[in-house]
């Protein structure tokens, strides 16, 4: 295994994640969910959250003591968070019991970076099964701040098979730390400098090759030239994770009284995992692009952007082997036309996905409005004044048949397992100011293929009964049968 850095340093979208759990912004937690077909393994579960304790996951921040300079990371010191509950869940409340424990408040800076609970499920009443173990559901959750999907995934599946685990390198202690801290504080300066240089010579080539038309026409016998003021420059936010998009048409007025006590909706969904893929052979398309597809045609359906194209954000990773960041995500973006929705077009889709992925690794032209160095020196107070990209009108991330060993992580036999982003106690104003969306998750694990979804939109999923209704709908027009839970 390669050695990981001496000191392994937030990058931007941590530190992003990290300043949310500060209370400017709703923080990010990832969470996993493992349906059981028999009672929870208690002593499966201890040794993976010992083995986890022991990896990346088990971080936390220990702050910089020179200014610029970036946070790093340490070893979490802490004892791993595993609530074994006693008391079983109804069959009908799995959903409602994840959401519950996707809210427990985590902390990074403390070396609270996640936590593993775990439950049984209660027969149904009436059916022969009262007071009967139906099943059980195990939940994990990770501060994003600590780990993006893939991290989360490879720390799950070292833990579970007993492989060496990425250790997260003890930080620098003393004047070692002083002088790495200003080190790190000269670096970024220096590429806040390179930033400024490289956006003056921009500026002053766009300006001359602005004046030399002007120039000539000037020159040129019998013309009359108008002088043309330079364009202003385009507003643009620095963003990671966040995907700015084109805002929708506004939804009706909404009644704003309502909005106390008002939650985010979640729905996870059980599908079979063979109609899936022979509903999107049958379009044209493959699992991942009847995934995408199906979360577009949900937005249209949510009544954003009515006949118009759906703009929807694909996560890719860059992660590669024993790679130490926490959070390695880069965003693709595609836009699916309203008639490739109408007819279920999967191979338009599959095309412009393919594009999409493979621009993620060319780099964009010009010189970006604001360098991520410096937003990351900026203090809490500058940073909240920044223009914030809005959230994604949809967010299409599917992990599609993870590693076995994250699959049988909780034990097994496994029915099926779920992956989801959250914003722990957004509010409906909060997620109605950064534009609303659905960010939604696919798994598939076995026979089942589990879909995931959060709708970030209060005005036009204002409920889960809503949300459960555009997703069964959608389902049925794929002729898909859908389990809730």
């Amino acid at each position: 295994m390669t050695d990981p850095p001496p000191a392994l340093r937030l990058q931007f979208a941590d530190d992003m994640f990290l300043r949310r759990h500060d209370g400017g912004a709703s923080p990010a937690v990832n969470q996993v969910l493992w349906r059981l077909d028999g009672p929870f393994d208690a002593d499966r579960l201890r040794d993976l959250a010992e083995r986890l304790a022991a990896g990346s996951l088990h971080r936390r921040v220990v702050r910089a003591r020179v200014p610029g300079a970036r946070h790093r990371w340490a070893p979490a010191g802490t004892l791993p968070v595993l609530d074994l509950q006693t008391a079983p869940v109804p069959e009908g409340g799995i959903g409602a019991w994840a959401q519950a424990e996707a809210d427990v408040p985590l902390d990074p800076a403390k070396g609270l970076s996640w936590r593993i609970s775990a439950a049984d499920v209660a027969g149904r009443p009436g059916a022969g099964g009262a007071g009967t173990v139906a099943g059980s559901v195990v939940s994990l959750t990770c501060a994003h701040a600590v780990a993006d999907g893939a991290a989360l995934i490879d720390a799950v599946v070292r833990a579970a098979t007993h492989a060496e685990p990425i250790v997260v390198p003890a930080p620098e202690r003393g004047r070692r730390a002083l002088l790495a801290d200003a080190a790190d504080a000269a670096a970024q300066a220096a590429a806040v400098a390179r930033w400024a240089r490289d956006k003056a010579r921009a500026k002053a080539q766009a300006a001359a090759q602005e004046a030399a038309p002007q120039i000539e026409a000037a020159e040129a016998p019998g013309t009359r030239h108008e002088p043309v003021p330079p364009p202003p420059d385009a507003p643009a936010a620095a963003g990671s994770a966040g995907v700015p998009v084109a805002a929708g048409p506004a939804a009706e007025p909404a009644d704003h009284a309502a909005d106390a006590g008002w939650r985010v909706p979640v729905l996870h969904v059980e599908l079979p995992a063979d109609q899936v893929t022979q509903a999107a052979a049958a379009h044209g398309g493959t699992p991942n692009t009847w995934f995408v597809a199906f979360l577009a045609r949900l937005v249209h359906a949510t009544g954003r952007f009515p006949g118009e194209p759906v703009p929807v954000a694909l996560p890719v990773s860059t992660r590669g082997a024993d790679d130490p960041r926490a959070n390695s995500t880069k965003i693709a973006r595609v836009t699916i036309p309203a008639d490739v929705l109408a007819h279920r077009d999967l191979g338009w889709v599959r095309a412009a996905a393919k594009e999409a992925y493979t621009a993620i690794g060319q780099a964009e032209p010009g010189v970006a409005p604001v360098p991520l160095e410096l937003v990351q020196m900026l203090p809490d107070t500058l940073v909240g004044r920044l223009p914030q990209p809005p959230v994604a009108a949809a967010l299409a991330s599917n992990l599609g048949r993870p590693p076995e060993g994250y699959t049988q992580a909780a034990g097994g036999p496994v029915r099926a397992v779920a992956t989801l982003s959250h914003y722990q106690g957004a509010s409906a104003a909060e997620l109605r100011a950064a534009g609303g969306g659905l960010v939604a998750f696919c798994t598939t694990a076995g026979r089942t293929t589990t879909l995931s979804v959060a709708a970030l939109d209060p005005d036009r999923v204002a409920d889960a009964d809503t949300l459960r209704r555009l997703v069964l709908a959608e389902a049925e027009a794929w002729k898909l049968p859908a389990a809730p839970w």
